[in-house]
Parts: structure tokens; C-alpha cells; sequence
């Protein structure tokens, strides 16, 4: 049986929100020890071994989170492959923080009557393409009519952006009676499928979509950050678990200030930092990036610390549209706390 047969059956957007929903009525967090036990205190940070989790992958690797953290709490990384799995992580209390995309971070958000988590920061802008096979006769979005298209799952921000993007040039999925066979499959799964030519396109974040157009045959179709305007949008923020903000104020301030830290440091050093990464990318995966794979991948995407809170908004009202998220209008203000990313900055600039 292909991987596309074994995922096929997976593309209806009910089975994700329902997982979503049902931990979204359990949720309550699980206890946080409390800061100063030196013994038991720790912060579980998530991210993906993505190049537009690179801030995250930085801090983690140079060290950046446990030196502003201090001796009293014990940074604890996890890495997850998809933004609706590191959601539901947190919603069970599982995870702390975490660096994600902002439709999953909107959808546990408005999903939980913002009781789950604040998005502190920005962490990458771009980053994401359509990739289409080479030979394929597709040449624009709307050529997308009866074709497979790959998104790494469902709810994540790249599903929402090809939802949205596809409905604005008049393409619905084939679950909502469309054209467009939409598959929600983890991104090493998108990349044998493509490479096996069982899928026409992939809407992925990097280094996917570089992988795809270096090793895998692809070609770009579009990147992102031409269908934006002003080719500027969310692709990774960082965010917290309200429970564990309140109840440790200091720890996430840290988390913050070594983000800052990390993005700066990026912005400095860029091959040190494409170094570092190929070799956590090889930590955490296996492989590393080859240079020609690395160097596209790195072109596509921004790091920063600047959430684009537009964008964050623009994503909210697509994944209403779409469904994941109750219709009406539903205010997200209070989702976006910058109180954390001043004070850090205050006090990274009072440090140099």
C-alpha cells in the first residue's frame, strides 16, 4: 500500500478539529513547578526541526534559553513535526512554550475563549512555497483544478494559506465539494509521495520546499511571500500557556530574551548560523541540508522577532471562513501580549 493510500482517508477537517475540541473542553494545564525548585522546576519549549523554527533551534543549541534561565529552572526542548500536534500538546499541559505557526496558535486560542495561550513574539516571516512537479502542466493556482495537493495537516497555517488562496481564484477542497484533493500528510511523508510523483503539488514550509525543488525534481510555483502584500507574513511566533505565564512570569520573560537573543544573533552571523542549524537539523533528523537546498531555503524566509500582527489577523479571519474556527466575529486582541517582548528587549539592550 502507498503513503498516499494510508493517508487518503485523512483529509476531512472534522477528525483535527475534533481532537482539538475535545481537548479544548478538557484543558486546565497540568501543574507547574513552581520557580525556584531547583530540583523539580523546569520550562518544556517546543519546536520543529524547520529553518523557520531557526531562532528556536539556535537558542536551544548555543545555549541561549538554559544561560537566561538560570541554575533554578531546567530548559526541557521537544520537537514536534506540525503546529495542530504542538497545540495539543499544550492544551494537555504537556509543553510550556512553543515556537508554532499562527493559524494552530489562533485555533487553540479562540478555541479555548483565549483561556490557552499568548503569542509573545514573532519568530519568522516567509519561508513557505507551492511546489508543483516539474512536468506537470500547472503553471498557476487555478491549474490546480483536479490535482493532489500536499499541506503538512490539517489546520496548520500552510493548509489555511493554500485554503485561502485557492478559494480567493474560486478552487474549493474536494472535502467542501471542490476540485482541489487536498492531503494532510506529515512532511517526510509529502516528500516520498513527491518524489514518487503520487502527488501534483506540495504547499510546505522550508527547508521542504527546497528539498522538493533540489532532490525531489520540483518547481517552484509560488512562493508565499509574493501573494502577500507587501511580502510580509507570520510563519512561526512563540508562544506560552497562559497557565504557565501566570504562575511564572520571570522563566518566560527569560525565554523571551534569549528568543531576541537567537534573532539577533541569526542577523549577525548568517553563515554561523546556517552552519549551526545544518548541524542541529542533523541532530535532530539525521540528515543534513545539502548546500544548495540550505542556501534556497534560507533566501525564502525571515528571521525576526516582529510578530506582523496583520497577518496573525488575516489568518483568524481565513480560518473562520474556512471553518476551523467559530463563525461570527471573535475578537483575538488579547491573543497577541507584547508586554513580554519590551521588557526582554529592555533588558537585552541594558545587557550589551
Amino acid at each position: 500500500m502507498s503513503v498516499y493510500s494510508r493517508h487518503r482517508t485523512i483529509i476531512h477537517p472534522i477528525i483535527g478539529v475534533c481532537i482539538l475540541v475535545f481537548l479544548a473542553v478538557a484543558y486546565g494545564g497540568q501543574p507547574t513547578p513552581p520557580a525556584g525548585d531547583t530540583v523539580t522546576a523546569r520550562l518544556r519549549l517546543a519546536y520543529f526541526p524547520n529553518i523557520t523554527h531557526s531562532a528556536g533551534i539556535v537558542g536551544v543549541a548555543r545555549g541561549m534559553f538554559q544561560q537566561e534561565l538560570g541554575s533554578e529552572v531546567a530548559l526541557a526542548p521537544r520537537t514536534f513535526s506540525a503546529g495542530p500536534e504542538a497545540m495539543e500538546a499544550l492544551l494537555a499541559g504537556e509543553i510550556d512554550m512553543a515556537y508554532v505557526g499562527p493559524s494552530p496558535a489562533i485555533n487553540a486560542y479562540i478555541r479555548t475563549q483565549g483561556r490557552a495561550l499568548r503569542i509573545l513574539s514573532g519568530a519568522s516571516s516567509g519561508g513557505a512555497a507551492l511546489v508543483v512537479q516539474t512536468d506537470a502542466p500547472i503553471h498557476r493556482l487555478e491549474d490546480l483544478r483536479g490535482r493532489r495537493l500536499a499541506v503538512p495537516q490539517l489546520g496548520g497555517t500552510q493548509d489555511v494559506s493554500a485554503r485561502t488562496f485557492l478559494a480567493e481564484r474560486g478552487l474549493r477542497s474536494r472535502d467542501k465539494g471542490g476540485e482541489v484533493t487536498i492531503l494532510p500528510i506529515k512532511p517526510a511523508d509529502i516528500y516520498a509521495l513527491f518524489r514518487k510523483k503520487e502527488i501534483d503539488a506540495a504547499w510546505v514550509p522550508e527547508p521542504w520546499a527546497s528539498r522538493l525543488i533540489v532532490e525531489a525534481g520540483g518547481r517552484l510555483l509560488a512562493d508565499e511571500r509574493d501573494l502577500w502584500q507587501g511580502g510580509k507574513f507570520a510563519t512561526t511566533v512563540l508562544v506560552a500557556r497562559k497557565e504557565y505565564i501566570d504562575r511564572n512570569p520571570e522563566p518566560v520573560t527569560a525565554v523571551v530574551r534569549a528568543h531576541i537573543r537567537a534573532v539577533e544573533w541569526i542577523a549577525r552571523s548568517p553563515q554561523e548560523a546556517q552552519t549551526l542549524l545544518n548541524a542541529e537539523l542533523k541532530r535532530l533528523t539525521g540528515k543534513p541540508l545539502p548546500a544548495e537546498v540550505l542556501q534556497q531555503a534560507w533566501s525564502r524566509v525571515e528571521i525576526t522577532a516582529d510578530p506582523h500582527e496583520e497577518s496573525i489577523l488575516r489568518f483568524a479571519r481565513a480560518a473562520q471562513s474556512l471553518g476551523y474556527l467559530p463563525s461570527g466575529q471573535r475578537n483575538i486582541a488579547g491573543m497577541i501580549d507584547p508586554s513580554f517582548l519590551q521588557r526582554a528587549r529592555n533588558r537585552v539592550v541594558l545587557k550589551r
